[in-house]
């Protein structure tokens, strides 16, 4: 198993860095974006600014739009850079879909957080690019994963491993969270703190810095 260990975050301007520390591997491979026939309830492409997201670059990394794509860049090693859009605090049971683009071959995590409260207060659903995955929770600060002691491997291979696209979905219904890649259930775990919230993506580096991620088709529907 990875283990995943936070250690500290500052709060800047609409942007947490988690520090983190963790072992993995890397392999290559492609997917297909899905388009949703649900009821929509936010949707961004990215291709402008009326989401909302933050356009920030400091020591910590980057979240920006960068050409028609959202991109999160973590400068520092064992770190994450998450945001969020400027709507849907007060979202309930979603799901959230978006595509990840073939970001760096590193050792990176890239995700999806739903019910955001506020920095200290959130889920978050995660993949890495060498193959684990996570549902964990940011409560009152302290944080801790869901179901699980650390990061699961993949041993079915439903994640692209390295320089790959992904498309990952993550189901908030109620006190259900569940994790999906490329059309594939990965994990489900149940946790009742957190009710409704704004949505939000979120990349993290390992040992090798810095790393890039960028997100594309964000579409956010009823479940």
């Amino acid at each position: 198993m990875k283990s995943r260990i936070r250690l500290f975050a500052w709060v800047i301007p609409s942007v947490v860095v988690l520090s983190a520390c963790s072992i993995s591997q890397n392999t290559a491979a492609t997917v297909s974006a899905k388009v949703s026939t649900r009821e929509p309830i936010f949707q961004d492409d990215f291709s402008g600014k009326s989401g909302g997201w933050d356009s920030l670059t400091d020591e910590y990394g980057t979240t920006d739009y960068s050409d028609g794509k959202y991109l999160i860049s973590v400068a520092g090693s064992n770190s994450f850079l998450f945001s969020t859009p400027g709507a849907l605090s007060d979202s309930k049971d979603v799901r959230i879909e978006v595509d990840i683009l073939k970001s760096d071959d590193i050792q990176h995590d890239m995700g999806i957080i739903c019910r955001y409260q506020d920095s200290g207060n959130f889920y978050y659903l995660v993949v890495s690019s060498d193959g684990y995955f996570a549902i964990g929770k940011f409560k009152n600060g302290t944080e801790q994963l869901i179901g699980a002691k650390d990061m699961q491997q993949d041993k079915a291979g439903v994640i692209n491993t390295g320089a790959a696209d992904n498309h990952l979905r993550g189901d908030c219904v109620g006190n259900t969270l569940t994790l999906y890649a490329n059309g594939s259930r990965l994990f489900q775990v149940k946790d009742s703190d957190f009710s409704k919230g704004n949505v939000g993506l979120i990349a993290g580096s390992y040992d090798d810095t810095p790393i890039s991620v960028y997100f594309d088709n964000l579409d956010v529907t009823k479940p």
